[in-house]
């Protein structure tokens, strides 16, 4: 029994450490690149000459979340009742923000940040920037939302308390 406690407990630091680091890069993303090729459009994206900069950090960042969130999820069966619904709401919320990232937020910097908007219209870029800058905020409430049920979960896991 202490074993699976202290996997199960494992799964929990690796996914809040994770989305840590993904918090991180998150404000990073959004207060220093974002404002740079998305602050004026379709000029500031016209003119942006870096590609996807930040595709090497999250190309790494990005699929150990998700796997951990993955693992989250499964390894919640193993926890506590209460424990057990603060990890799969952070395994939810980490799901949910690889599938958006993925079917929604990379395509959009593969048509503006990485080709400079190569093909669309000013309208267009603006459209698509627009929207990657303001469903933004929606992707970073999930990720903190599910690195602040994990923290819950771990500090059940922590204190020994069922409930």
């Amino acid at each position: 029994m202490t074993k699976r406690l202290n996997i199960t407990k494992i799964a929990v630091w690796l996914f809040v450490l994770s989305a840590t680091i993904l918090i991180g890069g998150g404000i990073f993303e959004h207060v220093v690149l974002t404002p740079l090729w998305a602050g004026s459009p379709p000029e500031s994206v016209t003119e942006w000459q870096y590609g996807v900069v930040q595709a090497k950090f999250f190309a790494v960042a990005s699929p150990l979340y998700y796997l951990f969130s993955i693992a989250l999820i499964v390894m919640s069966w193993w926890m506590p009742q209460q424990q057990r619904k603060w990890a799969l709401v952070a395994g939810l919320c980490g799901i949910i923000v690889m599938l958006t990232t993925i079917f929604f937020f990379i395509p959009i910097l593969g048509k503006t940040q990485a080709t400079r908007g190569a093909g669309l219209s000013g309208e267009e870029i603006t459209r698509l920037t627009n929207q990657f800058v303001n469903w933004n905020y929606g992707r970073y409430v999930l990720l903190i939302g599910g690195w602040a049920a994990a923290l819950r979960a771990l500090s059940l896991s922590s204190s020994g308390d069922p409930r």
